[in-house]
């Protein structure tokens, strides 16, 4: 049967599963197939500072049919360097970098750095207002946008792609030319700050849903994420327009680069001051990358505010409606945890942890709360320590193999009498530091 036969609902559920350029060779196929793909195809739309993909952008915004598809705008992060742009020599060292310019001739390499040059002034050009103005428009043309995507990998519109051929890939803004730290306290010029202040501008108050977009890889979603950087803003009226943002949220997905967090004071104070204002918010997933080390996380403790890294991160507030939280790599107290239960008692239903570690108490005590003291029905530990296991032994110290005894993993269940008990993996027990000073204390008894 011709996929143009099939009824308009299966049309639907089909072309759900494809990737836009398939939702165009499809929409060519037929009136009933055009009319059934559009949805999916202009659901998601690029906001960023680049001339044509923002032409693009308002095209649609303008289309009277389109407009109405779109739920999404996709920020894409990613810039081209001011670097690479004033200076040749950087410029081709990093493309010599890339396999797939390594092989292009010096003299059209010297062309697409005029071409670099050229986009990286276009892009400074509609920071200065032209994004803004642009997104805050086209939000009065498009009633149903209701997510923010931060995407830290490059996306061209098709009208982009023809010119991106080999040209040095864009990629998120350096925090410095020399790396260093100071530097990296610098504010990054990418322009988030101005979508975020577009959708205050135009008191748009439909968007319920921010999330981060990476880049998929051999099943997996990889690369940077989502720079702590961002929340570093330059002016009073930034932090006022993210206020205003995070306000409306519904949900919350963040990915989050902490690589010099300890110099990002104000950055943290920021974002927890933003989380703070999403009242309304039902669900949270916050994963930080790279994995902290003991270290780093006691100089949190001791530096600036003198807070912990749990508090530090906005873990500490009372949500009212939240409903579900999975955290990533995220450093805690046993009380800080049970804290977290307390306060959603009422209204919590999924807690998820992955690669987290508690720096004092058990995890074990914390599974005993949530099992027989709470309604939460989705529980689940992945990969979980604590800083010390036995007899006050430092995790760090152990050899691989006996890391992988003490990190936990497990996850809620229910028995055929309704009966709530916690599942492990084996040979994952959170439940080993009882077992082994048990039989510890046995043998000391029998000896």
């Amino acid at each position: 049967m011709s996929v143009s036969k099939l009824p308009a609902e299966l049309q639907i559920e089909v072309f759900s599963y494809l990737g836009n350029t398939d939702l165009k060779a499809v929409r060519g196929v037929s009136a009933s197939c055009r009319d059934n793909a559009s949805p999916h195809l202009f659901r998601s739309i690029i906001a960023c500072a680049r001339y044509q993909a923002m032409g693009a952008f308002q095209n649609i915004a303008l289309h009277p049919v389109y407009q109405n598809y779109v739920k999404e705008i996709v920020f894409d992060a990613t810039a081209y360097e001011a670097r690479e742009a004033k200076v040749e020599s950087a410029y081709q060292t990093s493309a010599l970098s890339e396999p797939h310019l390594r092989e292009v001739v010096s003299w059209v390499r010297r062309t697409r750095w005029k071409q670099y040059q050229t986009l990286f002034r276009e892009q400074e050009e509609i920071k200065e207002g032209v994004l803004l103005q642009t997104v805050a428009r086209a939000l009065e043309w498009m009633p149903h946008v209701e997510s923010v995507a931060y995407c830290s990998h490059p996306l061209h519109v098709p009208v982009e792609k023809k010119l991106m051929k080999d040209i040095l890939e864009r990629r998120l803004p350096s925090p410095a030319w020399d790396g260093s730290i100071q530097a990296a306290n610098r504010t990054p010029e990418n322009g988030f700050h101005h979508l975020i202040g577009a959708i205050r501008v135009a008191q748009y108050s439909n968007i319920r849903e921010f999330h981060v977009r990476m880049r998929p890889s051999d099943g997996f979603w990889s690369g940077p994420r989502l720079a702590l950087g961002e929340f570093q803003f330059k002016e009073t009226d930034h932090l006022e327009a993210g206020k205003y943002f995070f306000r409306n949220l519904r949900q919350i997905e963040l990915d989050l680069d902490m690589r010099y967090a300890a110099q990002r004071r104000e950055a943290l104070a920021n974002m927890r001051t933003l989380l703070a204002e999403a009242k309304h918010l039902s669900e949270l997933r916050l994963h930080a990358e790279p994995s902290h080390n003991m270290p780093e996380a006691l100089a949190w403790l001791t530096a600036g505010e003198n807070i912990s890294p749990f508090v530090s991160l906005g873990l500490g507030i009372h949500w009212p409606k939240l409903r579900i939280i999975d955290l990533g790599r995220v450093i805690a107290t046993e009380d800080e945890l049970r804290g977290l239960v307390h306060r959603g008692r009422d209204t919590l239903t999924s807690m998820k942890f992955t690669n987290c570690i508690i720096t004092s108490g058990r995890w074990s005590n914390l599974t005993d709360e949530v099992v027989y003291g709470t309604n939460i029905s989705t529980f689940s530990l992945n990969r979980v320590h604590e800083e010390y296991v036995f007899r006050e032994v430092a995790f760090e110290r152990l050899r691989g193999s006996e890391r992988e005894k003490w990190m936990y993993e497990g996850q809620l269940k229910e028995n055929t009498k309704g009966e709530r008990y916690f599942c492990e993996h084996p040979g994952k027990s959170i439940y080993a530091w009882r077992d082994l000073a048990s039989n510890q204390a046995g043998s000391s008894e029998a000896d």
